[in-house]
């Protein structure tokens, strides 16, 4: 009986221990991105703006370009690049997926290293130029216990989520 105890103890360990690291190891990080300018009350997305995350010391951590059709930013991995022109083709053929599979994990283990180190933002935009702009990035750990249940949606492995809602004012743009 205690062989049992044991036995089960290690595998329940093992499968929330692997959950965590999971968790630990891979996250996705959301940005969108809107402006707002005098004459306006409402934001407005603010599409193909080149913004660069910086640490506290003004250090560049990252780069994405804003999307032109959606209000979010595409990040660019450092080696593998952009990965939403490869994800756009995904829906159409297997090595398409399967290149977007391989793209997504680069990114995925890519994020956790620098995202909750961001402070500041610079961005360039025909619109808005900031330099080291200060920011506040939110993080949300995935339920990373529940990661084995077999259930659409309570299971599947876990990830950090990393998210940052800018609206930009123009009054607070350097051009």
């Amino acid at each position: 009986m205690r062989k049992l105890f044991i036995i089960s103890a290690v595998i329940i360990g093992g499968v929330l221990g692997y959950g965590y690291w999971h968790s630990y190891t891979h996250a996705s990080f959301h940005v969108s991105l809107d402006f707002k300018d005098a004459g306006s009350t409402k934001p407005v997305p603010l599409p193909n703006a080149e913004i660069s995350f910086l640490d506290l010391e003004g250090r560049i951590l990252a780069s994405g370009t804003g999307d032109a059709q959606y209000n979010y930013v595409h990040l660019i991995h450092p080696v593998v690049g952009d990965c939403h022109g490869i994800e756009k083709s995904a829906s159409t053929s297997k090595e398409a997926r399967k290149s977007w599979q391989e793209c997504f994990a680069h990114l995925s283990t890519w994020i956790p290293d620098w995202a909750g180190k961001v402070r500041q933002i610079s961005l360039k935009s025909p619109a808005c130029q900031l330099e080291n702009y200060p920011v506040a990035v939110s993080r949300y750990n995935s339920d990373w216990y529940l990661w084995w249940i077999p259930h659409p949606h309570i299971g599947g492995k876990p990830y950090t989520y990393y998210s940052l809602n800018l609206t930009i004012d123009e009054q607070d743009c350097i051009n």
